[in-house]
């Protein structure tokens, strides 16, 4: 169930974003051992100008600032190791396909717990791992 939101300024015109958001989805479910159907990503851009951080208005994206926001949503059913494995291995991912440097990469995790998604028409509740 991972789902990736990834928030940036506009990446150079060369990119071809179905393509990397593609590779990205490829190689976290690859590197991460979860099945492919089960990760979504999206890629958003703010505008030119839109953007605030370390005392300065930025108008585009590049390799070392501003800093990417990447929110990942996990089911609680991952352990605090797990978890901290999912968000290396999803930084490491956008990193070699973007280009975008390491530590410009800011993830935060959200964890979602049984019962507090509605999805495909009704709450879901999964299997606690024990």
């Amino acid at each position: 169930m991972p789902i990736v939101h990834i928030r940036s300024l506009a990446l150079p015109n060369t990119v071809n974003m179905p393509k990397l958001i593609e590779q990205l989805a490829i190689a976290f479910a690859k590197q991460a051992n979860i099945q492919l159907e089960h990760i979504s990503i999206d890629w958003s851009f703010t505008p030119a100008g839109h953007y605030f951080v370390n005392k300065k208005i930025y108008q585009q994206q590049e390799v070392h600032q501003p800093p990417i926001m990447v929110e990942l949503l996990i089911p609680d059913t991952h352990n605090e190791k797990r978890q901290q494995q999912l968000l290396t291995v999803l930084a490491e991912v956008i990193h070699q396909h973007s280009h975008i440097a390491m530590d410009n990469i800011f993830i935060s995790l959200r964890i979602a717990k049984s019962g507090s998604i509605f999805d495909n028409g009704k709450v879901v509740v999964w299997p606690q791992k024990g």
